[in-house]
């Protein structure tokens, strides 16, 4: 029998990226709630997937797992930022350097083996490095929120519904990288 081996990579666009669109639908597609239309075609590929930085996890050459980053001078450009109440919640945002996460994806036979930490730890690795301010992620699952959550995100507030599942809530979050490195105590690194 020939070991499973898994291998987590940064990937640049256009490089795998018809196999990452394949395998957004594929994950998509069957969950509760998820509108069919948005998932009717083959790939789920989009603009902002061109000036993203993406990882991918494989299992013997094979994308089972993937994840993209984009940095954004302004909020308006994060994935569903149009969702955003035109108050307070955009006014946190200003004059930051940001960080969106979207579109993780995890094939449905691979999920439960942690792929998601190492994902948001290297792309959290990757905003450290870009000397970003803030980190924004939308989810509508909970455990992502509780995961997110244990990563240092909270909860900014709940948004319109997104159009690939339009009955459930969609939570947007923030991770203040700044403050991150603030509460370290002095004399630690990190």
């Amino acid at each position: 029998m020939i070991a499973e081996e898994y291998c987590l990579e940064k990937v640049t666009y256009p490089d795998r990226m018809d196999e990452i669109g394949v395998l957004r639908v594929r994950a998509w597609i069957n969950e509760p709630g998820a509108n069919p239309l948005f998932f009717s075609n083959r790939t789920w590929i989009e603009p902002l997937d061109q000036t993203a930085y993406h990882w991918v996890i494989t299992r013997n050459g094979v994308i089972v797992a993937a994840a993209r980053m984009n940095i954004h001078e302004t909020i308006e450009t994060a994935p569903y930022s149009f969702l955003l109440p035109k108050n307070e919640s955009r006014f946190r945002f200003e004059n930051q350097t940001i960080a969106s996460f979207s579109r993780m994806v995890i094939d449905p036979l691979f999920r439960g083996n942690g792929f998601a930490e190492q994902l948001d730890r290297a792309r959290i690795r990757m905003a450290e490095k870009k000397n970003v301010d803030v980190i924004v992620a939308s989810t509508q699952l909970n455990f992502r929120i509780r995961a997110l959550t244990k990563l240092g995100f909270s909860t900014v507030c709940e948004l319109r519904n997104a159009p690939e599942r339009p009955d459930w809530p969609l939570y947007f979050m923030q991770y203040d990288l700044k403050k991150q490195f603030a509460d370290v105590p002095a004399g630690l690194s990190l």
